[in-house]
């Protein structure tokens, strides 16, 4: 009977452990279009992202906290429609425990931004919490910025009109709607060009996502013509 308990409780110490070992990643949306693009997960801070594979269903992502190299699958909200197979993982951004994936279908391998450049910063006031992050891989620059309320920024969110048309990127400076005023920001990517490179064609959108109001840009970067 001393025995039968004995193996009892080492079962359940194990099943434990591994329900400790299978923490669950968050996933948080998901963006972007036939060249390139993002999906934000909560991943904690101590975790090293090794590797990432874009699936049209999840994210297969790979990681090692310390002991080994593990994977596990993170289901998208939607399925991505006509995901190329030459879709490859290129780096992340790390803002207060979001991570986002990058994702383009094509890379120079001399490329001066190989491996490609991240920058990203979080600026919290009394009434709200603001994010940017910016990626450079070779051909593609990638915009990200989020603001929400705080505890005390108990404004309405919501703004009157289509999440689209409330944000425009004008030589670097963000301006948005929030509150019912224009916003400004200025964002640093001209620090992410080359003499020789100017910005392409680009593409953007925004969304909520609880009570945050996101946007998204994805620009190619081209040569100059002479």
């Amino acid at each position: 009977m001393k025995n039968r308990i004995i193996y009892i409780f080492s079962f359940l110490l194990l099943c434990i452990g591994c329900t400790s070992e299978q923490q669950q990643l968050i996933y948080s949306g998901y963006n972007g279009n036939t060249e390139c693009f993002t999906v934000r997960v909560r991943v904690p801070d101590n975790w090293k992202i090794v590797d990432a594979q874009l699936k049209t269903d999840q994210l297969i992502l790979e990681f090692n906290r310390g002991k080994r190299i593990e994977k596990q699958s993170v289901p998208l909200s939607f399925p991505i429609e006509d995901l190329s197979e030459n879709i490859r993982f290129r780096g992340t951004n790390r803002v207060g425990g979001l991570v986002i994936f990058h994702f383009t279908k094509e890379e120079d391998p001399k490329s001066a931004f190989n491996p490609p450049l991240a920058k990203s910063k979080i600026s919290k006031g009394l009434r709200t919490r603001e994010v940017y992050a910016i990626f450079r891989t070779s051909n593609w620059l990638m915009l990200h910025f989020s603001i929400e309320n705080t505890d005390l920024g108990n404004l309405p969110l919501r703004p009157k009109i289509n999440p689209l048309d409330n944000f425009k990127l004008i030589n670097g400076v963000l301006y948005f709607y929030f509150h019912g005023k224009r916003e400004k920001r200025n964002l640093p990517i001209h620090e992410f060009l080359e003499p020789h490179e100017e910005f392409g064609e680009s593409g953007q959108g925004s969304s909520f996502w609880g009570n945050e109001l996101r946007w998204t840009s994805t620009i190619e970067i081209v040569s100059k013509q002479k």
